[in-house]
C-alpha cells in the first residue's frame, strides 16, 4: 500500500527534486523493510525442520535457472560467470523450492558482492553419494576471524560495502535448508582475494 500510494504521489503532479529523493528513500526503505519481513518468513518456515514435498531434484537445472536470473545484473556490472562443464549428474532428492533458495543465493551473493568487471565460477560435480556445488567469485572475500559466524542469522561481514543491501539471514536461511537435506556447507576465502562456498 504505500509504495502503490508513492507511485501515486508521482503521478498526481509535478515534484521538486528534493520530493523526488524523499520519495526515493521511501521506496528504498519500504523495500528493504520487505525484503526483512520476506527472509524472515522464509528463516521461520525452514528452521521448523520439515522437507515437505521430497521429490528427485535435477540440481542441474536448478542451478541453469539461477543464472538465468541473475543475467541482467550480471552484463550491468560487466562481470563474467564461468559454468563448470557437467556430466549427467543423478538426481539428489530433497525440496526443488528449497534447493533453488540456496542456489539463488550463493549465485546471487557472488554477483552481489563481486566488484565490477569481476569473475564468479560455478561448479557442479558428482562424488560417490554426493553433489557438491561449489560457487567461488574474487570479490573482496571475508575476514578470517569472522568466517566462523557468516551463517548466523543478522550477521554481515566489516568489510561489506555500505550500499549493498542484504538483511543478514540470506545466509542463515541457506545453512538451515542445507542442514534440514542432511548436507553440509562451508565457505573457504581470503581478504581480497575471494571466496568459494561449497
Amino acid at each position: 500500500a504505500i509504495l502503490g500510494y508513492v507511485e501515486l504521489i508521482e503521478r498526481a503532479g509535478e515534484v521538486n527534486p528534493q520530493q523526488q529523493q524523499f520519495i526515493q528513500r521511501v521506496k528504498s526503505s519500504v523495500q528493504a523493510t520487505t525484503g526483512l519481513i520476506d527472509d524472515l518468513l522464509n528463516l521461520g518456515r525452514v528452521e521448523i525442520g520439515l522437507v515437505d514435498e521430497v521429490v528427485p531434484v535435477d540440481l542441474k537445472l536448478i542451478v541453469a535457472n539461477a543464472l538465468t536470473v541473475v543475467q541482467p545484473r550480471v552484463r550491468e556490472k560487466n562481470q563474467v560467470i564461468k559454468m563448470g562443464r557437467t556430466a549427467s549428474l543423478s538426481p539428489v532428492r530433497g525440496n526443488r523450492v528449497q534447493l533453488g533458495q540456496v542456489v539463488d543465493n550463493l549465485i546471487g551473493n557472488a554477483v552481489k558482492y563481486t566488484q565490477t568487471g569481476g569473475e564468479i565460477r560455478v561448479n557442479l560435480r558428482e562424488e560417490g553419494n554426493q553433489l557438491i556445488l561449489q560457487v567461488a567469485d574474487n570479490g573482496p572475500g571475508i575476514p578470517v576471524e569472522e568466517q566462523g559466524r557468516i551463517f548466523e542469522k543478522f550477521y554481515r561481514a566489516s568489510n561489506t560495502e555500505s550500499g549493498v543491501p542484504g538483511t543478514g539471514l540470506g545466509l542463515a536461511i541457506v545453512k538451515t535448508i542445507v542442514d534440514n537435506h542432511r548436507g553440509r556447507i562451508w565457505v573457504d576465502s581470503k581478504p581480497g582475494e575471494g571466496s568459494v562456498f561449497t
